[in-house]
Protein backbone atom coordinates (compact mmCIF):
# COMPACT_ATOMS: atom_id res chain seq x y z
CA UNK A 1 0.00 0.00 0.00
CA UNK A 2 3.08 2.37 0.69
CA UNK A 3 4.91 1.33 -2.38
CA UNK A 4 3.24 4.23 -4.95
CA UNK A 5 3.82 6.86 -2.07
CA UNK A 6 7.27 8.53 -2.38
CA UNK A 7 9.42 9.73 0.40
CA UNK A 8 9.90 8.93 3.63
CA UNK A 9 11.09 5.38 3.79
CA UNK A 10 11.68 4.81 7.19
CA UNK A 11 8.38 5.73 8.30
CA UNK A 12 7.21 3.05 5.74
CA UNK A 13 9.49 0.33 6.89
CA UNK A 14 8.39 1.06 10.65
CA UNK A 15 4.67 1.07 10.24
CA UNK A 16 5.10 -1.87 8.28
CA UNK A 17 6.84 -3.86 10.44
CA UNK A 18 4.47 -2.33 13.68
CA UNK A 19 1.72 -4.11 11.56
CA UNK A 20 3.28 -7.16 10.89
CA UNK A 21 4.15 -7.73 14.77
CA UNK A 22 0.72 -6.75 16.11
CA UNK A 23 2.73 -3.82 18.30
CA UNK A 24 1.06 -0.64 15.90
CA UNK A 25 0.10 2.10 18.69
CA UNK A 26 -3.37 2.74 19.13
CA UNK A 27 -3.07 6.89 18.36
CA UNK A 28 -0.59 8.35 15.75
CA UNK A 29 0.08 11.53 15.68
CA UNK A 30 1.83 12.42 12.06
CA UNK A 31 4.03 15.93 11.73
CA UNK A 32 5.36 17.42 9.80
CA UNK A 33 4.93 20.57 6.85
CA UNK A 34 1.33 20.63 5.05
CA UNK A 35 1.72 18.76 1.34
CA UNK A 36 4.43 15.90 1.80
CA UNK A 37 1.84 12.48 1.95
CA UNK A 38 1.18 12.71 5.80
CA UNK A 39 -2.22 12.13 4.67
CA UNK A 40 -1.22 9.37 1.93
CA UNK A 41 0.36 7.21 4.56
CA UNK A 42 -2.47 7.85 6.91
CA UNK A 43 -4.88 6.14 4.44
CA UNK A 44 -2.61 3.79 3.03
CA UNK A 45 -2.14 2.73 7.01
CA UNK A 46 -6.10 2.46 7.50
CA UNK A 47 -6.34 0.08 4.27
CA UNK A 48 -3.85 -2.26 5.80
CA UNK A 49 -5.69 -2.42 9.11
CA UNK A 50 -8.81 -2.64 7.62
CA UNK A 51 -7.85 -4.78 5.01
CA UNK A 52 -9.77 -3.16 2.50
CA UNK A 53 -9.19 0.54 0.29
CA UNK A 54 -13.17 1.22 0.93
CA UNK A 55 -14.14 0.08 4.36
CA UNK A 56 -16.94 1.56 5.98
CA UNK A 57 -15.01 1.43 8.89
CA UNK A 58 -12.75 4.06 8.05
CA UNK A 59 -13.67 7.36 8.95
CA UNK A 60 -11.91 10.60 7.85
CA UNK A 61 -12.83 13.72 9.78
CA UNK A 62 -11.29 17.49 9.27
CA UNK A 63 -12.26 21.30 10.20
CA UNK A 64 -15.12 22.91 8.85
CA UNK A 65 -17.22 25.44 8.07
CA UNK A 66 -16.31 29.32 7.88
CA UNK A 67 -14.51 29.56 10.72
CA UNK A 68 -12.54 26.15 9.77
CA UNK A 69 -12.41 24.66 12.79
CA UNK A 70 -13.74 21.43 14.19
CA UNK A 71 -16.93 21.44 15.69
CA UNK A 72 -18.12 20.38 19.04
CA UNK A 73 -21.00 18.72 17.27
CA UNK A 74 -18.44 16.62 15.30
CA UNK A 75 -16.48 15.35 17.89
CA UNK A 76 -19.50 13.98 19.86
CA UNK A 77 -20.44 12.26 16.56
CA UNK A 78 -16.88 10.60 16.77
CA UNK A 79 -17.25 9.35 20.09
CA UNK A 80 -20.25 7.52 19.20
CA UNK A 81 -19.10 5.77 16.36
CA UNK A 82 -15.64 4.58 18.32
CA UNK A 83 -17.93 2.71 20.50
CA UNK A 84 -20.18 1.28 17.95
CA UNK A 85 -18.67 -2.26 16.31
CA UNK A 86 -17.09 -2.13 12.96
CA UNK A 87 -19.35 -2.86 10.38
CA UNK A 88 -17.50 -5.43 8.38
CA UNK A 89 -13.50 -5.08 9.12
CA UNK A 90 -11.20 -6.18 12.03
CA UNK A 91 -11.40 -2.79 13.55
CA UNK A 92 -12.12 1.34 13.04
CA UNK A 93 -9.85 3.53 12.38
CA UNK A 94 -10.08 7.25 12.34
CA UNK A 95 -8.36 10.03 10.93
CA UNK A 96 -8.18 13.57 11.89
CA UNK A 97 -6.79 15.84 9.67
CA UNK A 98 -5.30 19.61 10.82
CA UNK A 99 -6.09 18.31 14.15
CA UNK A 100 -4.74 21.58 15.79
CA UNK A 101 -7.66 23.49 14.36
CA UNK A 102 -10.01 22.97 17.47
CA UNK A 103 -11.59 25.38 20.49
CA UNK A 104 -10.93 24.08 23.81
CA UNK A 105 -13.97 22.32 24.06
CA UNK A 106 -13.02 20.60 20.96
CA UNK A 107 -10.15 19.34 22.11
CA UNK A 108 -10.94 18.52 25.12
CA UNK A 109 -13.79 16.08 23.80
CA UNK A 110 -10.84 14.71 21.31
CA UNK A 111 -8.67 14.15 24.43
CA UNK A 112 -11.68 12.48 26.47
CA UNK A 113 -11.89 10.10 23.54
CA UNK A 114 -7.81 9.51 23.20
CA UNK A 115 -7.75 8.31 27.01
CA UNK A 116 -9.99 5.37 26.94
CA UNK A 117 -10.23 4.12 23.62
CA UNK A 118 -11.87 0.81 21.79
CA UNK A 119 -9.50 -1.63 21.68
CA UNK A 120 -10.22 -2.47 18.31
CA UNK A 121 -9.73 1.36 17.23
CA UNK A 122 -6.83 3.25 15.58
CA UNK A 123 -6.58 6.79 15.74
CA UNK A 124 -4.20 8.57 12.96
CA UNK A 125 -4.23 12.21 13.88
CA UNK A 126 -2.13 14.44 11.41
CA UNK A 127 -0.62 18.27 11.86
CA UNK A 128 1.35 20.81 10.43
CA UNK A 129 1.88 22.38 13.88
CA UNK A 130 1.83 20.76 16.89
CA UNK A 131 2.52 23.65 18.82
CA UNK A 132 -1.02 24.42 19.13
CA UNK A 133 -2.33 20.75 20.10
CA UNK A 134 -2.74 20.46 23.82
CA UNK A 135 0.26 18.70 25.36
CA UNK A 136 -2.66 16.45 27.23
CA UNK A 137 -3.15 15.39 23.57
CA UNK A 138 0.59 15.31 22.42
CA UNK A 139 1.11 12.46 25.23
CA UNK A 140 -1.51 10.28 24.35
CA UNK A 141 0.07 9.50 21.04
CA UNK A 142 3.09 8.25 19.48
CA UNK A 143 4.48 11.09 17.31
CA UNK A 144 6.48 10.47 13.54
CA UNK A 145 7.91 13.33 12.18
CA UNK A 146 7.95 13.45 8.35
CA UNK A 147 10.25 15.01 6.05
CA UNK A 148 10.37 17.30 3.51
CA UNK A 149 10.41 15.36 -0.46
CA UNK A 150 13.28 15.74 -2.23
CA UNK A 151 13.53 17.97 -5.39
CA UNK A 152 13.60 15.09 -7.34
CA UNK A 153 10.50 13.03 -5.87
CA UNK A 154 8.46 16.24 -6.58
CA UNK A 155 9.53 17.50 -9.98
CA UNK A 156 8.35 13.30 -10.50
CA UNK A 157 5.10 14.11 -9.28
CA UNK A 158 4.75 16.93 -11.21
CA UNK A 159 6.10 15.94 -14.35
CA UNK A 160 3.55 12.80 -14.14
CA UNK A 161 0.40 15.50 -14.30
CA UNK A 162 1.62 17.38 -16.98
CA UNK A 163 3.06 20.61 -14.56
CA UNK A 164 5.87 21.83 -15.19
CA UNK A 165 9.09 20.68 -12.75
CA UNK A 166 10.78 23.73 -12.12
CA UNK A 167 8.20 24.64 -9.14
CA UNK A 168 9.82 21.93 -7.43
CA UNK A 169 12.35 23.99 -6.32
CA UNK A 170 10.14 26.08 -5.26
CA UNK A 171 8.12 23.75 -3.17
CA UNK A 172 10.64 23.41 -0.45
CA UNK A 173 9.91 19.88 -0.12
CA UNK A 174 5.94 19.90 -0.14
CA UNK A 175 3.90 18.28 -3.07
CA UNK A 176 1.09 19.77 -2.18
CA UNK A 177 2.51 23.40 -2.38
CA UNK A 178 4.26 22.30 -5.55
CA UNK A 179 0.69 21.52 -6.58
CA UNK A 180 -0.63 24.67 -5.56
CA UNK A 181 1.44 27.00 -7.27
CA UNK A 182 0.65 24.89 -10.46
CA UNK A 183 -2.96 25.09 -10.43
CA UNK A 184 -3.38 28.32 -9.28
CA UNK A 185 -1.16 30.77 -10.97
CA UNK A 186 -2.53 33.65 -9.53
CA UNK A 187 -0.29 32.73 -7.13
CA UNK A 188 2.26 33.67 -8.91
CA UNK A 189 0.97 37.58 -9.54
CA UNK A 190 0.50 37.68 -5.63
CA UNK A 191 4.52 37.04 -5.10
CA UNK A 192 4.95 39.80 -7.82
CA UNK A 193 3.03 42.39 -5.45
CA UNK A 194 5.06 41.03 -2.43
CA UNK A 195 8.49 40.94 -4.17
CA UNK A 196 8.13 44.78 -5.63
CA UNK A 197 7.53 45.58 -1.85
CA UNK A 198 10.44 43.65 -0.50
CA UNK A 199 12.96 45.17 -2.99
CA UNK A 200 11.68 48.67 -3.72
CA UNK A 201 10.83 49.62 -0.04
CA UNK A 202 7.61 52.06 -1.10
CA UNK A 203 7.01 54.74 1.69
CA UNK A 204 4.58 53.76 4.45
CA UNK A 205 1.32 55.17 2.82
CA UNK A 206 1.77 53.38 -0.48
CA UNK A 207 3.05 50.20 1.26
CA UNK A 208 0.12 50.24 3.61
CA UNK A 209 -2.38 50.17 -0.02
CA UNK A 210 -0.08 47.37 -1.75
CA UNK A 211 -1.06 45.31 1.37
CA UNK A 212 -4.12 45.96 1.34
CA UNK A 213 -4.65 45.33 -2.14
CA UNK A 214 -2.58 41.80 -1.66
CA UNK A 215 -5.10 41.04 1.27
CA UNK A 216 -7.90 41.34 -1.19
CA UNK A 217 -6.38 39.06 -3.60
CA UNK A 218 -5.49 36.25 -0.85
CA UNK A 219 -8.91 36.46 1.16
CA UNK A 220 -10.77 35.58 -1.87
CA UNK A 221 -12.32 32.55 -0.81
CA UNK A 222 -12.29 32.50 2.84
CA UNK A 223 -15.46 32.10 3.69
CA UNK A 224 -15.99 28.97 1.67
CA UNK A 225 -12.48 27.57 2.15
CA UNK A 226 -10.67 28.87 5.47
CA UNK A 227 -8.19 25.95 5.55
CA UNK A 228 -7.10 26.61 1.64
CA UNK A 229 -6.52 30.58 2.34
CA UNK A 230 -4.52 29.39 5.30
CA UNK A 231 -2.41 27.50 2.88
CA UNK A 232 -1.98 30.65 0.68
CA UNK A 233 -0.74 32.65 3.49
CA UNK A 234 2.15 30.41 4.36
CA UNK A 235 2.91 30.12 0.82
CA UNK A 236 3.56 34.23 1.47
CA UNK A 237 5.72 33.81 4.42
CA UNK A 238 7.63 31.05 1.96
CA UNK A 239 8.05 33.13 -0.24
CA UNK A 240 9.72 36.13 1.61
CA UNK A 241 12.04 33.60 2.81
CA UNK A 242 13.31 32.79 -0.28
CA UNK A 243 13.88 35.93 -1.54
CA UNK A 244 15.96 36.89 1.27
CA UNK A 245 17.68 33.67 0.97
CA UNK A 246 18.20 34.64 -2.93
CA UNK A 247 19.34 37.75 -1.72
CA UNK A 248 22.29 36.45 0.58
CA UNK A 249 23.16 33.57 -2.27
CA UNK A 250 23.87 36.81 -4.66
CA UNK A 251 26.06 38.39 -1.95
CA UNK A 252 27.88 35.26 -1.45
CA UNK A 253 28.65 34.76 -5.89
CA UNK A 254 25.88 31.46 -5.09
CA UNK A 255 24.15 30.87 -8.45
CA UNK A 256 21.89 28.56 -7.19
CA UNK A 257 18.81 30.63 -6.43
CA UNK A 258 14.83 30.40 -6.35
CA UNK A 259 14.06 32.98 -8.42
CA UNK A 260 17.03 33.38 -10.52
CA UNK A 261 15.54 36.75 -12.23
CA UNK A 262 15.02 38.61 -9.46
CA UNK A 263 16.94 41.81 -9.38
CA UNK A 264 19.56 42.26 -6.23
CA UNK A 265 18.41 44.24 -3.12
CA UNK A 266 20.14 44.48 -0.28
CA UNK A 267 18.60 41.52 2.37
CA UNK A 268 17.39 41.59 6.52
CA UNK A 269 19.72 39.19 8.03
CA UNK A 270 17.98 35.74 7.72
CA UNK A 271 17.79 35.02 11.82
CA UNK A 272 15.96 38.31 11.89
CA UNK A 273 13.38 37.56 8.68
CA UNK A 274 12.36 34.01 11.13
CA UNK A 275 11.47 35.60 13.30
CA UNK A 276 9.19 38.67 11.53
CA UNK A 277 7.96 35.53 10.29
CA UNK A 278 6.85 34.19 12.72
CA UNK A 279 5.43 36.88 14.72
CA UNK A 280 3.89 37.27 11.53
CA UNK A 281 1.73 33.70 11.51
CA UNK A 282 0.87 34.45 15.27
CA UNK A 283 -1.14 37.68 14.51
CA UNK A 284 -2.96 35.87 11.79
CA UNK A 285 -4.09 33.16 14.02
CA UNK A 286 -4.99 35.59 16.34
CA UNK A 287 -7.39 36.72 13.49
CA UNK A 288 -5.59 39.98 13.55
CA UNK A 289 -5.90 41.77 9.48
CA UNK A 290 -3.47 40.12 6.94
CA UNK A 291 -2.03 43.14 5.83
CA UNK A 292 -1.06 44.04 9.21
CA UNK A 293 0.62 40.79 10.02
CA UNK A 294 2.31 41.42 6.70
CA UNK A 295 3.83 44.58 7.70
CA UNK A 296 6.43 42.98 10.36
CA UNK A 297 8.20 41.27 7.46
CA UNK A 298 9.05 45.38 6.15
Amino acid sequence: MFDYILGNEPLKTYLKRALEENRLPQTLLFTGDSGIGKALFARALAALILKSEKSPDLHVLKPEGKSGLYAIDTLREMMDKEHSAPFESPGKVFILEDVERMQPASANALLKTLEEPSPDTTFILLSSNIQEMLSTILSRCSVLHFQPLTEQDISTLLQAKGHPTHLAKLSHGSAGRAFELAEHPELENQRKILFKLLCEKPSYPERVLQLQKLEELVMEGKEEDPVRVGKKIEQLFAFVLMWHRDQHARKLGIQDLFFPDEPFCEPTPLVEVEKAIEKGRLAFQRNIKLSICLQTLF
